[in-house]
């Protein structure tokens, strides 16, 4: 018996919406851009774009802004998986390469002090995009 696509790229949603929703609820708005992300690799990277822009208009950084960005991530990348029905290592592998983002984004702002003019939400941010392109190049 063959069963429908999985939805395992909606579970990230409902945090980030819940994040975005108490900071300003005009980014529900994003949720049909959302929903559309989850089926098209487009407009998952538009959704990601807007995303990272609505941050930046904001001035939202940090952990904060981190967590959003990684569900966001998330999101996406969960989209593409139910997708192509990938096996469940592979989520396993987006979720760690994702979740490295945090201790490495503490590290970097432990280390901000000593290092001159080091923007620690940027630099986890590009570390987090690095770490899962690593991840799946191994895994594949």
């Amino acid at each position: 018996m063959k069963f429908g696509r999985r939805l395992y790229s909606l579970i990230p949603l409902v945090p980030l919406f819940v994040l975005l929703g108490t900071m300003d609820s005009r980014t529900l708005l994003l949720i049909p851009l959302a929903i559309m992300a989850i089926q098209w690799y487009f407009i998952g990277a538009l959704f990601l774009l807007t995303t990272a822009a609505f941050l930046i208009y904001t001035k939202t950084g940090g952990l904060y802004g981190l967590t959003v960005m990684a569900l966001a991530l998330l999101a996406v990348e969960m989209g593409y998986l139910d997708r192509e029905r990938a096996p469940g290592e592979h989520y396993l592998i987006l979720i760690a390469a994702v979740a490295m983002a945090f201790p490495t984004y503490l590290l970097m702002s432990a280390l901000s002090p000593v290092l001159p003019r080091l923007e620690v939400t940027a630099l986890a941010a590009l570390l987090l995009v690095v770490l899962y392109l690593f991840a799946r190049l191994v895994s594949s």
